[in-house]
């Protein structure tokens, strides 16, 4: 299974609290494959510094990049599907772009996108996603 994985949504499994950690655990265990672009990299990289600093966020972009289970995309092509928050584009192109199964959001425009008749994507909520890990 081929997901991507919104940076709120990412952030939200990473501590050994939190009630999604089985979503970055089944990551760690190569039970699905993690679809990256440069540009989602780049917003985990922006993103974890504020949160974490520069040490935290090396080591965990470090142990993501070197994963076999991700999947690097060039994404060339922007679809523009996102209305309202442009910057969740990036999101929506690279799951075209990878042929994912899954994108993986709490974000409401993100969520929206499933009344997409063309292209059709398939948005989960990281509940839906980790209900979903824990039944396989």
């Amino acid at each position: 299974m081929k997901i991507i994985l919104d940076t709120n949504c990412f952030i939200s499994c990473i501590g050994k609290l939190s009630p999604y950690r089985n979503v970055f655990d089944a990551f760690l265990a190569e039970r699905y494959v993690l679809c990256l672009s440069t540009e989602v990299l780049l917003e985990y990289e922006e993103i974890f510094q504020v949160k974490w600093g520069s040490d935290v966020t090396e080591n965990l972009l470090a142990r993501v990049i070197r994963a076999e289970n991700i999947e690097l995309a060039n994404v060339f092509f922007n679809f523009n599907l996102v209305t309202g928050d442009e910057d969740d584009n990036k999101f929506a192109d690279l799951y075209i772009t990878s042929n994912a199964d899954y994108l993986v959001s709490n974000d409401a425009k993100l969520l929206a996108l499933n009344d997409n008749e063309f292209p059709e994507l398939k948005v989960i909520t990281l509940q839906q996603f980790s209900q979903m890990l824990k039944n396989v």
